[in-house]
């Protein structure tokens, strides 16, 4: 890009001289790059079990990406989680005093076709499988708590994953 150095405005007389200012610069903290599985160019996706207005716990996102955000405190937080897990048919791994729930999310989809409809098995859409291990974070955020959702490898839990476990964790706690 070219440039050209020009002359200095000039003042008329009875006016203020224009004072030069460094330039303002503005601080964001650095987010982390989403994960391929969060790369989606079309708007968010609405939760279909978004809650009712009068619930206690609702899905939000921040920069660390989905979150469930509950109404009550971490430690009262933490023990309804743990009994979420064990009455929704999840495996619990590990009994956490911490908030760091490991357990066993096993994704099971009736079969609710027709006997004709079973016979087209080329025809057959079972959409994503969200099994598989997966570990909780329970984050106090004021008055309210944050439960995050992570692989058992630490790492996020892809987006569409989050949504749906959270979710079933929502309608528990909600």
């Amino acid at each position: 890009m070219l440039s050209e150095e020009v002359e200095p405005l000039r003042v008329p007389e009875g006016l203020d001289a224009i004072q030069y200012r460094t330039p303002l610069l503005v601080g964001a903290p650095q987010m982390r790059l989403p994960s391929a599985s969060e790369l989606n160019p079309g708007p968010p996706r609405a939760v279909s079990t978004g809650g009712r207005g009068d619930a206690n716990a609702f899905m939000a996102w921040s920069a660390e990406g989905v979150y469930l955000s509950v109404l009550d405190g971490p430690e009262s937080v933490n023990r309804r989680l743990g009994f979420a897990i064990k009455r929704s048919g999840m495996r619990a791994l590990d009994d956490a005093a911490n908030g760091d729930h490991r357990f066993e999310y096993v994704h099971l989809r009736p079969d609710e076709r027709s006997f004709w409809q079973k016979m087209a098995f080329w025809n057959r859409s079972s959409g994503p499988d969200y099994s598989g291990f997966y570990r909780t974070q329970v984050v106090a955020d004021g008055d309210n708590t944050r439960v995050f959702l992570f692989l058992d490898s630490g790492s996020p839990a892809p987006t569409g994953a989050a949504e749906h476990v959270l979710g079933i964790f929502m309608e528990r706690l909600g």
